[in-house]
């Protein structure tokens, strides 16, 4: 069969054959649908295999079947075809084909061939260019199920812009199963599994070389989790993911080995999200929060056009996360970890904010503009199990006042947390390693911060707003040498050690803390300036001050 294009007849046959087999065998995908889902504000009816033309329709009060693209916008200077209020009456007059962008074009002809009536894309779908973003304000919240109640996204991953294209040449017989007869019988050879196949089921786009353009961008992370159903065109060869299938051309009937799911955080979430992995925080051997900060982690390493988007830009998963009912949601964390979800660290630093709390708290990660990590409070590799911690302090409130009713998931600039717990005085001093100086009794004692992150540059104490440690959990670790053992020793020797002073295993019992400003002229309210690890020579005596020497404070 010829096969030189990912977007020839043999490969619409396989796109065809992947959604038949999702839709008539995978319940779970299929979410028990007895009715097509609500169609979006407007969509785009693409007409069937023959037409040459398609149309801007409303999409209110309706229902039907739709693809959704996902697409980079790519340069400025090169923006994709977009509807604005002068252009929105010809859209709906209609498009001709040869009007549309390349990979626009290529996504309505797989909806005609695989007989999908509407696509949804947003640069068509949204009106852009008002300068009240009324419809964009109006739209945003709605992301999150526009790709969530889609038939099937299409995703365009190695195109750089619109005019690239979902399809590319390539030669399939190098990918496709090769038919032999074998002593009589008919037969497929396929290539050896690769490394990433057989151990993480990896079917070619989830750790690709070089990385997808489309991987870059923020807005498409929530995209590649919500959907139910991708197709992805990558530069030689097709995949298919959905909640209970995840393969390529090489294994047409999808990957003949069992992967471990954990490894591919997207489509994890996707099926946590979608109740095919039942999980219960605290009851499960995958823990949902460690997913969550590995999408965190993701997230704020890509690219944003408008840094304020860092929550509307996963507002959709949050929501529907949310909707499990297992927390509540607060400034992209989560109410039953918030002590793992505030001790996030910068890990590149950036100019100081003169503005933080106009897009979230300082104890949020979406305060800053730059890449944060949870690296060294969660789980690494596939395990995604939770890491026993012992709380040092309480957290007495979460106020979470509403900025924006209708996008409550993606604007949250007037949260804080009030806390009982320890501050200790510290004071910078570039000469000591860690950059900070713990101060007791007007003493200063070397080497009892082993580390100090900031979240910014030029952040510094002054008389009317110092800076104090407040020591927030006790992590038990007892990951040594590759191996992760038994933390109940551990947590055992620790919990000892607030009656003896001595913990046997205190190299493995470390002490995360925030590093906090006083705010001028607010009793007893501070705001984040970064996290920092006591050292282990004091971890046992720090721990043993904050059951002790509490106060009520605020963090806005």
């Amino acid at each position: 069969m010829s096969d030189t294009n990912t977007g020839s007849k043999a490969s619409i046959s396989r796109m065809q054959a992947w959604l038949d087999i999702c839709t008539s065998s995978h319940p779970a995908c299929n979410r028990g649908d007895t009715l097509p889902p609500p169609l979006p504000t407007r969509v785009i009816a693409v007409g069937g295999k023959r037409s040459s033309s398609c149309f801007l329709v409303s999409g209110t009060d309706k229902r039907g079947n739709y693809a959704t693209l996902s697409h980079c916008w790519g340069n400025p200077n090169n923006r994709p075809l977009t509807t604005t209020d002068k252009t929105l009456t010809l859209r709906q007059q209609g498009i001709k084909d040869e009007e549309l962008p390349k990979t626009f074009r290529d996504a309505v002809r797989i909806c005609r061939e695989l007989g999908i009536e509407y696509l949804w894309i947003d640069s068509l779908c949204i009106i852009q260019e008002q300068a009240s973003q009324e419809d964009w304000a109006e739209e945003a919240p709605k992301m999150g199920d526009v790709y969530g109640n889609s038939y099937l996204t299409i995703t365009a991953a190695v195109a750089a812009d619109s005019t690239e294209g979902c399809f590319k040449e390539r030669l399939g017989l190098m990918l496709w199963p090769c038919p032999v007869l074998l002593f009589g019988q008919q037969c497929y050879v396929s290539r050896y599994p690769t490394t990433d196949e057989e151990s993480g089921g990896d079917p070619g786009d989830v750790h690709p070389t070089p990385p997808h353009p489309l991987n870059d961008r923020a807005w498409v992370l929530q995209e590649q989790v919500l959907s139910r159903r991708s197709l992805i065109f990558t530069s030689n060869h097709l995949v298919w993911r959905c909640a209970r299938m995840s393969t390529s051309e090489k294994y047409p009937l999808g990957m003949p080995h069992a992967p471990n799911i954990s490894t591919d955080n997207h489509r994890l979430l996707n099926c946590i999200i979608n109740d095919v992995i039942a999980v219960e925080p605290g009851k499960s051997d995958i823990d949902i929060y460690t997913c969550w900060y590995r999408m965190v982690m993701v997230i704020t390493s890509r690219k944003l056009t408008y840094e304020d988007d860092k929550l509307p830009a996963i507002a959709g998963v949050a929501k529907r996360l949310a909707a499990t009912g297992y927390d509540s949601y607060h400034a992209g964390l989560w109410r039953g970890d918030l002590l793992i979800g505030i001790l996030w660290n910068s890990t590149t630093l950036t100019a100081t904010e003169t503005n933080r709390s106009a897009r979230a708290p300082s104890w949020s990660w979406a305060s800053v503009n730059c890449p944060v990590s949870y690296s060294s409070l969660i789980s690494a590799g596939r395990d995604a199990s939770h890491i026993p911690i012992s709380p040092l302090l309480d957290i007495l409130d979460v106020s979470d006042p509403p900025t924006c009713a209708e996008h409550p998931f993606g604007m949250t600039s007037k949260a804080s947390l009030q806390l009982l717990g320890v501050l200790l005085p510290v004071v910078e001093d570039e000469s000591e390693d860690s950059g900070l100086f713990l101060i007791e009794h007007g003493t200063r004692y070397a080497q009892d911060i082993s580390s100090f992150l900031p979240d910014h540059w030029g952040l510094n104490p002054s008389a009317e707003t110092p800076w104090y440690c407040l020591p927030v959990c006790v992590q038990h670790d007892p990951y040594y040498r590759g191996i992760r053992g038994d933390p109940e020793p551990y947590k055992s020797s620790w919990k000892e050690s607030l009656k003896t002073g001595f913990d046997e295993f205190r190299r493995f019992n470390r002490v995360f803390c925030l590093v906090l400003q006083a705010v001028r002229e607010q009793q007893d309210t501070y705001s984040r300036v970064g996290t920092c690890l006591i050292s282990n020579r004091k971890g046992t005596e720090i721990s043993r001050i904050s059951f002790r020497e509490r106060r009520t404070l605020t963090i806005i």
